[in-house]
């Protein structure tokens, strides 16, 4: 059976921002699914949180046909987005600390 690890600085960080990437979807998603006209400015902020891959899928999503487009799959695509960012960046945290020996 293998111990537990210590979550540490770098993974507090990681799963700060996605408790804060969740917190947005949710809210969105809430949003899109009751308010009649949504002006959905948590969405942007959910573009913005989750950057580079935020962005792009943003990019590819004006590609799609109208007829693919969905609101709520475009915010769980975000939300995933940047639960896979917070995932890669304290793997990479972990292994550079790893290789320098701290």
């Amino acid at each position: 059976m293998t111990k537990p690890h210590k979550l540490g600085p770098v993974g507090c960080l990681a799963l700060a921002y996605s408790g804060l990437v969740l917190a947005l979807g949710i809210y969105s998603i809430v949003v899109l699914l009751t308010v009649q006209d949504p002006i959905l400015l948590s969405g942007v902020a959910l573009i913005y949180l989750t950057f580079p891959l935020g962005w792009l899928i943003w990019q590819a999503w004006d590609l799609l046909p109208i007829e693919l487009t969905n609101p709520i799959a475009l915010t769980l695509f975000l939300m995933v987005a940047g639960w896979f960012q917070a995932w890669g960046v304290s793997r990479l945290v972990r292994q550079l600390v790893r290789r320098s020996g701290a």
